[in-house]
C-alpha cells in the first residue's frame, strides 16, 4: 500500500460498484460518467496494493480483498455520514441523536415503554432513532459505533461492553386456542410440551433464548421436535395463529393480542429471561448517560415486564 491517503469519495465509488456489481449503473446512481469511475476504483486499487474486483464473464464480483474492504467501507461511510449529520443539527440548534438498538420483543414490555418516555421527558430535543435488531447484531453495531445504547436478551459480552439489567422477564407458552392445552387452568409445565412441534427463533438471533429452552427440555427429559426456524417475532405469532406448533417465549409479549393465539405461564420456576441496557465503557456522551441512568432508577423500583 502507498502512502497515499483515502479520501471518503473513493470508498463512497467502491461501495456503490458493490452495490451494483456493475460500472454503469454504479456510474449512473453516482451521476458521474463510467471511465471516471473506473479510473477512481482504479487508483482505489493502486493505493491499497490489491484488486478489489474481478471479471467473471460479462459481470463483476468482488474479490476477496474486496469482501474484505466492503464491511469496513460501510462502517467509515456511515459514521462520516453521522458526523456530518451531528455538526449540522447543532448548527440548527438541536441537541443531536441517540441511536438505540432493541430487540423485537422490547416494545411489549413495560420497562422499556417507560424508559423511552421518561427519556423524552428529560432530552425533548434529542431525537430518539430505534433500531430493531437481534441481540448479536446489536453488539456487532454497538463495537462498530453504529448505536449508542443496547436493549437486549442476555449473550455474551466483549471486555468492552457493559450491561445493566433492566428486569426478569418469566417465559410463557404461546399456542393455537385449540390446543387442549389452551383450556386448562393454571401454568403449563415444560413436560406437557414433549409432544408438541416448536418454532423457535433462528439460534444465532435468540441464542440465549433459544439454549435456555433447550435446556429446559432437556430437564424434563424429552429434545423438542422444532418445526420451524424463523427471524422474526411476528413470523411466530402469526404461525402459531395459523395452527402451527407452539413457542416459549417473554412472557410480556402477552399484551400482542392476536386472533387464535392464547399464552399461558410455564410453571417451571427457573423459566426466565433477563432484559439488559448494553453500552461501551468508554461511552463519554451525555446522552448515552441520562438512557443510562433512566433506564437503571426504573430497574432499581423493581418494576416488572
Amino acid at each position: 500500500m502507498t502512502n497515499d491517503y483515502l479520501e471518503l469519495r473513493h470508498l463512497k465509488y467502491f461501495v456503490t460498484v458493490a452495490d451494483e456489481l456493475h460500472f454503469g449503473r454504479a456510474a449512473e446512481r453516482l451521476g458521474i460518467s463510467q471511465p471516471p469511475l473506473s479510473q477512481q476504483i482504479h487508483a482505489l486499487e493502486t493505493r491499497l496494493g490489491a484488486k478489489l474486483f474481478e471479471r467473471r464473464g460479462r459481470g463483476i464480483a468482488l474479490s476477496a480483498a474486496g469482501s474484505a474492504l466492503l464491511p469496513r467501507a460501510r462502517t467509515i461511510l456511515t459514521q462520516a455520514e453521522r458526523a456530518a449529520e451531528s455538526v449540522a443539527r447543532s448548527q440548527r440548534g438541536e441537541l443531536g441523536e441517540l441511536h438505540l438498538g432493541l430487540v423485537s420483543s422490547g416494545p411489549f414490555t413495560v420497562v422499556v415503554p417507560r424508559v423511552l418516555a421518561r427519556f423524552r421527558e428529560r432530552l425533548p430535543d434529542v431525537r430518539l432513532l430505534i433500531h430493531e435488531m437481534a441481540t448479536s447484531q446489536q453488539i456487532d453495531a454497538l463495537e462498530q459505533g453504529l448505536i449508542d445504547v443496547g436493549v437486549i436478551r442476555p449473550d455474551a459480552l466483549p471486555d468492552n461492553i457493559k450491561a445493566i439489567e433492566l428486569f426478569k422477564d418469566s417465559l410463557t407458552v404461546v399456542m393455537h386456542a385449540s390446543n387442549p392445552l389452551a383450556a386448562a387452568e393454571g401454568p403449563v409445565n415444560i413436560c406437557e410440551l414433549a409432544g408438541e412441534d416448536f418454532i423457535f427463533y433462528q439460534r444465532h438471533l435468540g441464542m440465549r433464548l433459544y439454549d435456555e429452552v433447550i435446556a429446559l427440555c432437556a430437564r424434563a427429559g424429552f429434545s423438542p421436535h422444532i418445526l420451524y426456524e424463523v427471524r422474526e417475532l411476528p413470523t411466530i405469532i402469526g404461525l402459531i395463529s395459523g395452527g402451527f406448533g407452539v413457542a416459549v417465549l417473554p412472557g410480556s409479549i402477552q399484551r400482542m393480542k392476536v386472533e387464535n393465539v392464547v399464552y399461558r405461564p410455564l410453571a417451571n420456576t427457573e423459566a426466565a429471561t433477563a432484559v439488559w441496557a448494553i453500552y461501551r465503557d468508554d461511552a463519554n456522551d451525555p446522552m448515552v448517560h441520562a438512557f443510562l441512568d433512566i433506564a437503571q432508577c426504573l430497574a432499581s423500583k423493581g418494576i416488572k415486564a
